[in-house]
């Protein structure tokens, strides 16, 4: 993701165990096996836990703060202040509406006693999300750690009925329906198999001064799903043989570029696969500049300039912007062509994608979405667009535009191998031990339909997704100019998917 929305602040307060990851993040240790029971065991972690949820249903700023105080330890407050936790349960009620209590997961092996697994189900996502709690072990056991992440289904649910690919069709068409009539999605949905599409929906508004609607051909910020191009330009000019994919950063770039690293330690590869031991330019000296200091890809030199490696490159995973800043810069220097030229002339063109390309917010550019981020005042909900929060130009990293249509275009051009060959896309495709869930450029998983791949996008005002189901064929593509709004679509689609097996 480009930027955590704020619910996922709360969900990364503790891994996300009962949860699958998304694309573009490093997946966790295969999961466990589980049992779940509706009777809930009357522990201190799971009165903990019920009362959270009271607070999410309760909708109430001062009763959620009062039950805080009290329930949370004071190094939790220390650590997150009261105020920031009362403001993510309100984004929380916001996006899940209410929600019901089903059941307490256990797992084999079994957690402490001082942890649970609340399992509640979303009204108006129509999802199940996992209320994890730890506990002091001595009296008062008060809550030390939090988690509110995507739930696997239910053990005590009955078997799904078996759907056709009609029926998925129609089902994620209504479910996109409910969710844009409660204002909870705002975008475009496409459903494809094969290549041939099974379903397109526009719903909500690409700009709310205006009230002018979303259409099909509506441009959304893709955030970080930028990173497959990336990745894509790295691999075409290896298989020029322009690069190879373990040459050292230094042999390309020069000590301009991240004067505090030793280069000569950093391979490309690192910089694809997130294991290089960079990290992410978006500090908070970036956030008190002018987004048009930030045009091309060498304008980031002075931002980057103080940055360290936090672990030796091809060890661990730690998902970097800097990263691919890095791998754009070799892409100019190699290729002679400025970032966005290369990706024009070499991935978009040949894949017919008219409508994608990396504009400049502060000029003229038709069906050009806004993003928004909702908040409530005095009772009501706003608006704030994302105007001065985003980049004025994307780049490597993310930050280009596109459309529903032109993303199919770009799974189809994958698939066929018009871009790069199929060796190199296994390549793309297939992750390292030091970085599980993900190869180069593209998130990777696993799944009961068969593997899944593709990358996601997240910022403040922008949600997008593509997921390319390389076993069954499916792709499903979100795009979605409300923070967050993308990923319940994405996730339905794949309850869905897997409900057609």
């Amino acid at each position: 993701m480009y930027r955590r929305s704020l619910l996922s602040v709360l969900a990364m307060l503790l891994s996300a165990a009962p949860a699958a990851p998304a694309p573009g993040a490093a997946m966790q240790p295969a999961p466990r096996t589980y049992t779940d029971s509706a009777t809930i065991p009357d522990t201190p972690a799971y009165r903990r836990a019920l009362l959270l949820a009271a607070c999410v249903n309760a909708n109430d700023a001062e009763r959620t703060r009062a039950a805080l105080v009290e329930s949370l330890s004071p190094q939790f407050l220390r650590e997150i202040p009261i105020e920031e936790h009362v403001s993510i349960f309100g984004q929380v009620t916001r996006e899940l509406g209410p929600i019901t209590v089903h059941a307490a997961r256990s797992y084999d092996p079994p957690d402490p006693s001082t942890h649970a697994v609340l399992i509640v189900r979303s009204a108006l996502l129509e999802s199940w999300r996992a209320i994890v709690v730890d506990v002091e072990p001595e009296p008062p056991h008060r809550i030390v750690r939090i988690n509110l992440a995507q739930a696997r289904p239910p053990s005590n649910l009955p078997p799904a009925e078996r759907l056709d690919d009609q029926q998925i069709a129609e089902h994620l068409a209504a479910y996109v329906g409910r969710l844009a009539d409660a204002g909870a999605f705002s975008g475009t949905v496409l459903l494809a198999r094969h290549g041939t599409v099974l379903l397109t929906r526009a719903a909500g508004l690409a700009n709310r001064d205006f009230d002018a609607p979303v259409t099909l051909d509506t441009k959304f910020n893709l955030g970080s799903m930028n990173k497959m191009m990336t990745a894509i330009a790295v691999m075409q000019l290896a298989e020029s043989g322009s690069l190879s994919l373990d040459d050292p950063v230094s042999m390309h770039l020069g000590s301009d570029w991240l004067p505090k690293v030793d280069l000569s330690t950093v391979h490309i590869r690192h910089l694809l696969n997130h294991t290089s031991g960079l990290g992410s330019y978006f500090t908070d000296a970036w956030e008190r500049t002018a987004r048009t200091l930030y045009r091309t890809v060498d304008d980031w030199k002075p931002v980057i300039a103080d940055e360290t490696l936090a672990f030796e490159p091809g060890t661990r995973f730690r998902y970097s912007n800097t990263g691919m800043l890095i791998a754009g810069a070799i892409v100019e220097r190699v290729s002679g062509l400025s970032f966005d030229a290369y990706v024009r002339r070499h991935i978009t063109e040949p894949a017919g994608m008219a409508d994608t390309d990396f504009y400049e917010t502060d000029r003229v550019t038709r069906n050009l979405a806004v993003g928004y981020e909702p908040f409530e005042q005095d009772g009501a909900r706003h608006y704030r667009n994302n105007l001065h929060q985003h980049v004025i130009k994307g780049g490597p990293a993310g930050g280009g535009y596109s459309t529903a249509p032109d993303l199919l275009r770009f799974d189809r051009a994958l698939r066929s191998g018009a871009l790069v060959s199929p060796a190199a896309l296994e390549q793309l495709w297939t992750p390292a031990p030091a970085s599980p869930g993900y190869g180069l450029g593209f998130g990777v998983q696993e799944t009961p339909a068969g593997r899944v791949v593709g990358h996601g996008g997240g910022f403040p005002g922008i949600s997008a997704n593509l997921d390319m189901y390389l076993d069954e064929g499916y792709t499903v593509i979100v795009l979605s100019n409300l923070g967050g709004a993308a990923r319940s679509v994405e996730q339905k689609a794949r309850e869905l998917i897997d409900q057609g097996r």
